[in-house]
């Protein structure tokens, strides 16, 4: 009697999941191309503002309304103009990120309104936390692009976005993400130049800092969004798009079906872009979900939101694109084996063969909440999953084969130089990871990982030195915040 044999083979999986053909053969992709032209020559895309409609006639697109249609040369034409590679500057150069095919970069997530703490509660955020969070950015290497991780719930909406900006300027010199285009006056003060000059530049390879054009699913670009995105293009800022359609409420209810949609929302923003600005710097975004249908809320660390991120980045690099999605999402709302897990299926997949840019690091429960603890943890997973990537390189020296024969059967090891020498390099230890025994683990207050990490953040933060800035810079900025500060 033959037992069947229960592995990824014999259950009709492929044997290389993440195989360049994967989860998009070559036919694939073309067949979410031909469907995506269609719904842009047919349903087209609506732009709410009159602005960019009247330039889409300019350049004799058909317009019916507040809709837009494409043809696929529009959609060439704009392709073919979008730069490969360009470098996001920083206030300090040493951050300079130079984005290009193969280049990974790591930051914080974005806007949750809520804190976690280790134990699981949560509190409304405020400016502490929010500059907490951008310290951690500062001090901690793998978090490469500065973004702000909690919106805080003390300072009134309409000054905001203002204040956010005047925080993360002084917290940290990274690469300065922009809310919106009201931003730009004061972030432009932090880079020493100014909107005009930013504007006036023929060479849009270098971009001051980095920004967020938001589409709204299904297929729709707010005159809001539209002005937003129009100046980011005007000024030469690379922006990353965020269409975020979410399967079963704003998207199809199938994978390929939102694919398709999320394809159609990129192209739709990168056409506009480029008819403003040609050769301004734009990332495709890839960062759709599925919605949990009892409770209509959207879905960011499963499968089949990793599906939809992975192929969406094929489908960037088929038209020669650099993405954006995000690392380390979780729908867990704490600290927990599931955040864990999720977290890590994400930052797994990301960096074997995913998108380019990648805030994320911090978030909790589907974007709502935030935790200190979490950005250290997702740091740590990111070192973890790098590590994991890493070739084994055979050298004589790590070879071995001389320190084996000098050790010879029998023999021992932990005291030859050899040791002593790679030990470290080679199987780096973790401050977070528990490898305690029982006894031990009890005996230190059988702290969890999550308590641990929320201990490696406060000493950060302790120890954090604010970035060098100029005081009449400061000045400035400081003068920029009051002018435009609203009155309630």
């Amino acid at each position: 009697m033959s037992h069947a044999i229960d592995t990824a083979a014999a259950r009709g999986f492929p044997a290389r999941l993440w195989s360049p053909g994967f989860p998009l053969s070559r036919q694939s992709i073309q067949g979410i191309h031909d469907a995506s032209l269609a719904v842009l020559e047919n349903t087209g895309a609506l732009f709410a503002c009159e602005r960019a409609r009247e330039l889409f006639r300019s350049h004799a697109f058909k317009v019916e309304g507040q809709r837009v249609f494409f043809t696929e040369t529009d959609i060439r034409s704009a392709l073919e103009s979008v730069p490969k590679r360009f470098t996001i500057l920083a206030r300090n150069p040493r951050y300079h990120l130079q984005m290009q095919p193969g280049i990974v970069s790591f930051g914080l997530g974005r806007g949750a309104i809520t804190m976690v703490e280790p134990d699981g509660t949560y509190r409304n955020a405020g400016k502490k936390d929010l500059i907490d969070a951008a310290k951690l950015c500062q001090c901690m290497d793998v978090l490469e692009h500065g973004e702000p991780l909690v919106y805080p719930t003390d300072v009134e909406p309409a000054n905001l976005y203002l204040w956010l900006a005047q925080a993360m300027v002084k917290h940290t010199d990274k690469p300065y993400n922009y809310t919106g285009r009201g931003d730009i006056g004061l972030v432009a003060l932090a880079y020493g130049t100014t909107p005009a000059e930013m504007r006036q530049r023929s060479d849009f390879t270098r971009s001051y800092g980095h920004a967020t054009a938001i589409v709204q699913s299904p297929l729709t670009l707010t005159a809001e969004d539209c002005e937003n995105l129009m100046e980011f293009a005007r000024c030469g800022i690379a922006f990353h798009i965020a269409s975020m359609p979410i399967a079963g409420t704003t998207a199809p209810c199938t994978l390929a079906g939102v694919v398709v949609q999320q394809n159609c929302e990129n192209l739709a923003a990168i056409v506009l872009a480029q008819l403003v600005r040609r050769g301004c710097p734009v990332f495709y975004g890839t960062i759709g979900a599925h919605a949990e249908m009892k409770s209509l809320r959207p879905l960011f660390g499963t499968a089949e939101t990793r599906l939809i991120e992975r192929a969406g980045s094929q489908m960037a690099g088929s038209y020669g694109l650099l993405c954006r999605g995000n690392v380390a999402l979780t729908d867990a709302p704490a600290c927990d084996f599931q955040a864990g897990a999720q977290a890590m299926l994400h930052t797994l997949h990301v960096l074997q063969n995913g998108p380019n840019f990648l805030p994320g690091c911090g978030l909790l429960g589907s974007y709502i909440g935030a935790s200190l603890a979490k950005v250290v943890l997702d740091a740590e997973l990111i070192a973890y999953v790098r590590r994991f990537l890493t070739p084994i390189r055979p050298t004589p020296e790590t070879l071995a084969v001389e320190v084996i024969d000098e050790v010879g059967p029998g023999g021992s090891f932990i005291t030859h130089g050899h040791t002593l020498e790679h030990y470290r390099s080679e199987f780096p230890p973790s401050e977070i990871y528990i490898s305690a025994n029982y006894d031990q683990w009890a005996a230190r207050g059988r702290r969890q990982a999550v308590d641990l990490a929320h201990e490696k953040a406060l000493r950060l933060i302790d120890a954090y030195e604010r970035p060098a800035m100029d005081a009449g810079l400061e000045a400035e900025i400081d003068a920029y915040v009051e002018r435009n500060w609203q009155s309630q």
